[in-house]
């Protein structure tokens, strides 16, 4: 039986252009959720060059940890290089990997793949929230208090962080390689997701892609001085949000963008299949929100407030209906305070309550 395999692992070599390797590979013994990955990618499922990463330290550690490389296809990664890590978050990435022995460039991977380390911390369409992006229920059964508050916050940084740990660590991210494939594919069933991450992590280590400076948002957001001035001749913004809106809606959101460049993600017209077409003016392309660049910091806080002032001060040159913003509205047809907001389907989440997006609302004409 031996001479038949060898002839036949032969044969795939020469025929089919099959590696070894991979031949080897398909006979490991390892668990159903990482066969299928193997099945459908085997040759980044495992790697032969050095795959030692820290465990214990952001610098040096007495203890070693195997991480597979990254392999193919990859999506995020290809397009959109690891960024700088906010001092702040890698001090938690650290810190949780140092409480669950595995390498903080592992946790640091998963950020950037989710959030850009909490640059783009918005729920997805799907429901997951918060830095490290967890699904309400997985977060319940794995989170833990990350900062030692008495409390375990999807929306906290340090839990999220320290709860992303636990759950790769239950998942069998400490087996080996054949682990460390298990847990993220738990973490996210998605080839091209765990290429990513991995990519990222070794590009954290100093041994992949290159790690692009981002500047600190407290550096580069103004959160502070007079607002910028008004220029109704706004540019073109260039961006895919201005499909379907109609024209005040278009000409709000360039004159926005324009004052604010810091912001680089909004959101136009919505399906009429939507259920929030009951009630909310993106239907009709009327609207648009304004995603602001780290909301659940206090300089983040201070921009988007900047944001809504400026859309308020500008609100008849632009055609507002209006703004909501922070649990806030402001509505001029029903005075000039601001009011306590509760979206129709509740305050649960930072999107629904708007606390990570100015939502302004524009009339037709």
């Amino acid at each position: 039986m031996k001479w038949v395999g060898l002839s036949v692992a032969l044969a795939l070599v020469v025929f089919l252009g099959i590696p070894i390797g991979i031949i080897t590979v398909g006979v490991v013994a390892v668990a159903p959720a990482v066969q299928e990955q193997i099945r459908q990618d085997p040759c980044s499922a495992y790697d032969t060059a050095a795959t030692t990463l820290s465990a214990t330290s952001s610098t040096a550690s007495s203890s070693s940890f195997e991480l597979p490389r990254w392999g193919t296809p990859r999506h995020q990664s290809l397009s959109s290089p690891a960024q700088s890590i906010p001092a702040r978050v890698k001090t938690l990435y650290v810190a949780a990997a140092n409480r669950y022995k595995i390498p903080w460039q592992l946790l640091a991977g998963i950020g950037m793949a989710e959030t850009r380390h909490g640059r783009n911390n918005r729920t997805s369409s799907a429901g997951a929230q918060g830095l490290m992006q967890f699904m309400p229920g997985t977060f319940r059964a794995y989170g833990v208090d990350g900062d030692g508050d008495g409390r375990r916050d999807i929306h906290n940084d340090a839990d999220s962080i320290f709860s992303a740990a636990n759950y790769l660590v239950h998942s069998g991210v400490k087996n080996g390689k054949a682990g460390v494939i298990r847990a993220l594919w738990a973490y996210n069933r998605s080839i091209t997701y765990r290429n990513d991450v991995l990519y990222y992590a070794w590009s954290y280590a100093g041994k992949a892609g290159v790690v692009v400076s981002t500047e600190d948002p407290d550096d580069c957001i103004p959160v502070d001085g007079d607002l910028p001035g008004f220029d109704d001749t706004c540019a073109a913004s260039h961006s895919a949000a201005e499909r379907g809106l109609r024209a005040t809606a278009v000409h709000g959101l360039r004159c926005v963008k324009q004052a604010f460049p810091a912001i680089t993600s909004m959101g136009g017209r919505r399906s009429s299949s939507s259920s929030t077409c009951s009630f909310s003016d993106h239907c009709t392309g009327l609207a648009v929100d304004f995603m602001i660049p780290k909301w659940n910091t206090r300089a983040g806080n201070a921009y988007g407030w900047r944001v809504a002032h400026w859309v308020q001060a500008h609100a008849k040159q632009l055609r507002v209906k209006y703004i909501i913003w922070d649990v806030k509205k402001w509505n001029p047809s029903a005075g000039q305070k601001w009011r306590p907001y509760r979206h129709p389907y509740g305050n649960s989440n930072p999107t629904l309550a708007h606390k990570n997006h100015v939502h302004v609302s524009f009339y037709a004409r």
